[in-house]
């Protein structure tokens, strides 16, 4: 396990329109992270970013994206994938999957960074449960992403919503969820502040690093028990994707202000392991006072065999498992002139 103090081997990359958006609002808070780059095929996603991390995919404008189109256009790409997270401990690989950007290219990072010898952890955002046309690539991307990857951590951006205001537009419901994501995912990596107790890159490789998925369960509440309830509310939210008793550990963050009291922590991580009706559960926590008043509690449980996205890769549920050939597709533009050059 790496040295909590090691955080210069420690890089966060974003993967199209999602990731990146998620990656540069992560960059700009006091986390254990040294340093940050962004792959995208759309321009417009580095305005936020130092242009010097991001890497820029050309894309035809005449053609739609797919994510083995993708795959195609990034082979040209991998060196500078590979410079830009080269000599890292561990590599966080952060996507929105169902995208052909984020689904496209996400394991094929995150194979990288395995091969350059670094820790992987996957960070999936999944769509919307309206966005049906996205499920199948989700799926898919996935369960790669769980192969090239030492663990992934499942995002659901269903979960997320309920964070925002029913009369939210679609650009309203994107920016909350990625700033719900970003909220949680910066309280789980936070470096130590005054009025804080953070969570440290060990225990949360600890919860992630394990097989199966990880999965974040969030929730807010500013009433009187606002800790049982946001705890109460996280582990309904985990249970929406998977069975929230099969968690075999979990790490609890509570992110509030001054108010929050040592017995609202106590309570909360207390009652974890009766909440999901498994007491075996190992348990680490987390406490930010340095927020507002709305407590958001973020639970990031580990240890399942099985998830509701399985349904979203209908061909490998018919497989059982058995697949002749899992490499990735790749689709070229023109042909061959579409590879790197060996030079």
């Amino acid at each position: 396990m790496l040295d909590q103090k090691s955080n210069d081997d420690v890089a966060v990359i974003g993967i199209g329109s999602a990731g990146t958006r998620i990656v540069s609002l992560l960059s700009r808070k006091p986390l254990l992270v040294d340093r940050y780059a962004y792959v995208s095929c759309d321009a417009e996603d580095f305005s936020p970013v130092d242009s010097k991390d991001a890497i820029h995919i050309q894309s035809p404008i005449d053609q739609k994206l797919t994510p083995s189109l993708v795959r195609g256009l990034a082979l040209s790409y991998h060196g500078r994938i590979r410079d830009a997270i080269g000599g890292s401990k561990v590599v966080f690989v952060v996507a929105g999957l169902g995208g052909a950007t984020g689904s496209g290219l996400a394991p094929v990072v995150a194979s990288i960074a395995q091969d350059c010898g670094a820790t992987t952890v996957g960070v999936a955002v999944m769509p919307f449960e309206f966005e049906k046309k996205m499920k199948f690539y989700a799926g898919v991307s996935l369960r790669r992403l769980r192969t090239a990857s030492r663990g992934v951590v499942v995002v659901d951006n269903d979960t997320l919503m309920h964070s925002s205001p029913d009369e939210s537009t679609l650009a309203d419901l994107y920016d909350s969820a990625n700033k719900a994501a970003v909220k949680a995912l910066g309280s789980l990596l936070a470096s130590s502040t005054e009025g804080s107790k953070s969570v440290g890159l060990n225990k949360f490789l600890g919860a992630v690093l394990r097989d199966g998925y990880s999965i974040l369960g969030v929730s807010s509440n500013g009433g009187g028990e606002k800790a049982e309830d946001a705890l109460a509310g996280a582990v309904v939210s985990l249970g929406r994707i998977a069975n929230a008793k099969e968690a075999s550990r979990a790490v609890v963050s509570l992110n509030g202000d001054s108010s929050l009291s040592a017995q609202e922590v106590g309570l909360a991580v207390g009652r974890f392991g009766s909440l999901i009706d498994n007491q075996a559960v190992d348990v680490e926590y987390g406490v930010d006072c340095s927020g507002s008043s709305q407590l958001q509690v973020s639970v990031l449980a580990s240890g399942f065999g099985a998830t509701k996205y399985d349904d979203y890769d209908p061909l490998s549920k018919i497989l059982g498992g058995r697949v002749l050939d899992d490499d990735m597709d790749t689709s070229l533009l023109g042909g061959l002139e579409g590879l790197p050059s060996c030079g």
